[in-house]
């Protein structure tokens, strides 16, 4: 798998479908069985972005981390060859890239900014995401996490947050911010992120 060019792949697609804006969103991606994953580089154009804009980040065990270092379990090095860096959600995705559980399947982690997502948990509506599966209990969606309260993007407590609520799970809503979410299949990620986007705009248009 070309694993760069994936992530591109996956960008375009996402700005294509107006899910992000030109410098929006992120998405990183581990191979199975490697210390290391590749992320999209921080504000490069997401309808033009390329290969030498995605940056490799190597992930190696702290000797001694303490149990409250909100910064993980691991230090990140980063591609001494890239001049671009990684975006600023680094820590939301080494969160979810390094746990142990993902160590042997390829992972992506995809964080993107849906309007009607962001509009029903947390702009028109403050309801939890998975309440739309309540509404549409037909949805064929994966497991939806209880929503992540707002914090600045790029901190440490937003990245925690979205461990602690998108583990065990497929998708989380980030109030005011979008969506994240992780897995192995990228086109299964995309079809929730487009299904969930769907019905979430049927039932903000129901009640307008």
């Amino acid at each position: 798998m070309p694993f760069k060019k994936s992530i591109v792949d996956v960008m375009k697609r996402l700005y294509a479908s107006k899910y992000i804006s030109v410098r929006d969103g992120n998405v990183s991606f581990k191979p199975k069985n490697q210390p290391f994953f590749y992320i999209s580089a921080g504000q490069v154009k997401k309808n033009e972005i390329n290969v030498d804009e995605i940056v490799k980040v190597y992930f190696e065990k702290k000797e001694n981390p303490y149990d409250k270092d909100i910064t993980g379990k691991y230090n990140l090095v980063f591609e001494n060859n890239n001049s671009y860096h990684p975006s600023r959600e680094i820590y939301m995705h080494s969160y979810l890239q390094t746990l142990t559980e993902n160590y042997n399947r390829h992972t992506f982690v995809v964080h993107a900014h849906p309007p009607n997502i962001i509009s029903y948990t947390g702009l028109k509506y403050h309801k939890e995401l998975s309440d739309i599966k309540t509404t549409f209990p037909e949805l064929n969606v994966g497991k939806i996490g209880y929503n992540v309260k707002y914090h600045e993007a790029g901190s440490y407590k937003l990245a925690k947050n979205c461990f602690d609520n998108l583990k065990g799970n497929d998708i989380v809503a980030l109030e005011r911010h979008g969506s994240l979410s992780i897995g192995d299949d990228i086109d299964k990620i995309f079809e929730d992120i487009e299904t969930i986007e769907y019905y979430t705009g049927i039932e903000l248009n129901a009640k307008t």
